[in-house]
Parts: structure tokens; sequence; C-alpha cells
């Protein structure tokens, strides 16, 4: 065989592992983008305005300026409730507490001046504090359904990853025909795609079944700190698929020590009487699950908070 050709082919192959290596380097670029949300909105525009944002689970703040057309935005903050204020020359002049942030979206917050004129008598601080309902978030496109732990606790769900994206609009279970995941849970559909067109997503990592895409790795159900269900419209950080995409945030610690235990128990004698013509008393069996979390306070370190947070789960 001719050395030139040989030699050629080898450079050839050279060059495409090369190339793979480098794409597969930077399918990174876009991680972690699916894992925190913004805060945005309005403000007063003045001389030594500025907004804080702090965590009411960890103390996280984050202080922005407002801009010079009355505009602001925090971004990339941890999932979880804040207390937005707006501040002047180091004093609040209104907070609004309870602002849920969730994954990958953003949370409007319009933020009003302080009062002023001769007959009127400027307060240290207003305190709004109120139920509202969730505005509409303008700042994506994307269609999405988010299921916070709280909701998690109260919903009769089956305890996996797609029974909570069933409530999403648009999404159907699969055909048992067609298998399962790789955990043994079911598959499903969004918006009539194949079952095996899907993404997931743990923490921005993707937790995709890498050899036949049929579903993939999810949190324990008590684990999952929040659930975002994206139906149509994500960008490309979603890529290697063009169904739907299950995103999971897991619970990370705080500032005060937590724990809890969840069992659910399904006795012998609750159950219905066998229908078959024969009795048989093998149908009849005991199921139990159990599982908790436990997570330790929240440290400050040079780089920000750190957290331990343990889960686990005995069948």
């Amino acid at each position: 065989m001719n050395k030139r050709y040989v030699r050629g082919n080898q450079y050839r192959r050279n060059a495409l592992t090369a190339a793979l290596a480098l794409s597969l380097g930077l399918t990174g670029v876009a991680y972690g983008q699916a894992t925190t949300g913004s805060v945005f909105g309005t403000a007063p525009v003045a001389a030594g305005e500025t907004v804080r944002v702090v965590s009411n689970q960890t103390g996280l703040t984050r202080e922005v300026s407002v801009g010079s057309d009355g505009h602001y935005s925090a971004s990339q903050l941890p999932v979880g409730e804040y207390t937005v204020s707006l501040m002047q020359n180091g004093n609040v002049v209104s907070t609004h507490n309870h602002v849920l942030v969730s994954v990958a979206g953003g949370a409007p917050v319009v933020l009003a001046a302080a009062a002023g004129g001769k007959n009127v008598e400027n307060l240290g601080a207003v305190t709004v504090t109120a139920n509202a309902l969730p505005a509409i978030d303008v700042s994506s496109t994307r269609q999405t359904s988010v299921i916070t732990a709280q909701q998690l606790k109260q919903l009769p769900l089956a305890r996996n990853a797609e029974s909570i994206a069933l409530l999403a609009p648009g999404t159907s279970g699969g055909n048992a025909s067609l298998g399962t995941g790789p955990a043994g849970t079911p598959l499903i559909s969004f918006g009539g795609d194949s079952t095996v067109e899907n993404a997931y997503y743990i923490n921005g990592f993707n937790t995709t079944d890498p050899v036949g895409n049929a579903g993939g790795i999810a949190l324990p159900y008590f684990a999952i700190a929040e659930q975002q269900t994206i139906t149509s419209g994500y960008g490309a950080e979603y890529g290697r698929s063009t169904g739907g995409v299950i995103s999971q945030i897991g619970h990370r610690g705080g500032n005060e020590f937590h724990a809890g235990a969840y069992v659910t128990w399904r006795p012998t004698w609750a159950q219905a009487p066998t229908t078959t013509s024969i009795t048989r008393t093998r149908n009849r069996r005991t199921r139990g699950n159990e599982s908790g979390t436990c997570s330790s306070i929240a440290r400050r370190t040079r780089t920000g908070a750190r957290s331990t947070t343990l889960i686990f789960r005995a069948r």
C-alpha cells in the first residue's frame, strides 16, 4: 500500500478525533444555564438608589444598580425565596417579601419610591406583605410548568419524574410496549413526539439514557426542590432533544438544620380480594416505601455559601 495514502488517512483520523474532542469539550458551555433564575423589574431613578436581593434560605445577597431607564435585573440566582428591597443611600425604601425564583425563569418585581412633599412624612421603611398571584414572565418564550417541593407533598402522584411531567399540558404516557426508562419508570410523550426524543437534567447535568435515549435518571421524589417540565420553545442549552425536557433541581442546605422522613404503607388487609375464580392468597401482598432527607447548615466561605445535603431512600 502506498505510504503516502496511509499517512493521509492517519492525518484525517487524527483531525477527526481532535474535532470530536473539541466538540465534546464545548458542550459544557451551556452547563448551568438551567439551574438558576433571575429577578427583574422597574424602580424609580434617583441618585444613590440600588436594589438588594437576599435569599431567605442561605442569606445570599446580590445588589444591583438601577439603570437610567428605570430597569434593573439580578441574574444567576439559585432557586428559592428572596426578599427584594429598594435601597437609597443605604436605607431601605420599600421591600417585597417571599419573591419566588424558579429555575430558568424571571420573577418581576416593581419597586416604588418613597413619598415626598412638604406635608408628607417620609417613612424609614415600607414593608409590603401579600399573597400576590405570579405575574406573567415576559423574559422567556419557552412553555414550562414548574412544580415545587411544597406542591409535591400535597399532590397525589406516583413517586417519579414522569408522573410530575404529566401535569403539564400536551404530555401523555407512552405505550407499555415501548418499554421503560433506566430506573424502570414509564416513558412519556410531549406533543405527540416519540418517547425517545426527550431530555433529562439534574442540576443542569444531562442524565438522559446515552444508549437509546429512552428516559433518564431522576432524583428521588422528596429530594426534588423543583421540577421544570418544558414542552416547547426551549433554546440550544437543552440540546439533543426534539420532544420535551424534564429538568430537576435538588434540595440544598440553608441557614437552619432541617430533616424529614416519609413513609407510605399499603397493608394486606386494605386490599380488595382477588377477582379470579380460584381464591389465591398469594395475590395479596404488602408494599412499603420509606424515604427521608437530612441537610446541614450552610457555612460561609470566601467563595460563597456551602452546604451538605444527604438524601437517603430505602425500599
